[in-house]
């Protein structure tokens, strides 16, 4: 069996790759705040939410398993395409046309930092219940 394709960590690893992705756009923005002109990009995790919400409302009613119905659905296991990026302008605009505001960013990449940790705990919480369930009874 693999590991990587069951749905609980095959969706997991998909959250972290989109955080991970979120953070260096994040980076960037931080990296480009006194660059004129320059606007913050984000992930677009409107998708996501969406996915997940509607999984756990399914699955809450009648038991229903998430599938892949079409080749451009996110795949259950992995395998889905890159993340959506956006451009998304924080609450000010300076003089020279950089949206970028340090303190709106700053917070940002500490939400993003505390969800992959999130997510990092949880994937080694779900080793370990399969190592557990792996393991030979009375041992």
């Amino acid at each position: 069996m693999d590991l990587a394709n069951t749905p609980f960590f095959g969706l997991l690893r998909q959250r972290l790759d989109q955080l991970s992705e979120r953070q260096q756009l994040i980076s960037e923005n931080i990296a480009n705040a006194s660059t004129p002109g320059y606007r913050p990009r984000d992930v677009d995790t409107s998708g996501f939410e969406r996915m997940v919400a509607s999984i756990s409302s399914r699955s809450a009613a009648g038991g229903v398993t998430m599938s892949r119905t079409n080749a451009g659905h996110m795949q259950p296991g992995g395998g889905a395409g890159a993340v959506r990026v956006v451009t998304r302008d924080d609450s000010e605009t300076t003089i020279d046309g950089n949206a970028v505001v340090l303190e709106e960013q700053m917070a940002r990449a500490a939400e993003t930092r505390m969800a992959f940790e999130t997510g990092i705990a949880l994937y080694q919480k779900g080793l370990e219940l399969m190592r557990l369930a792996a393991r030979a009874p009375g041992r």
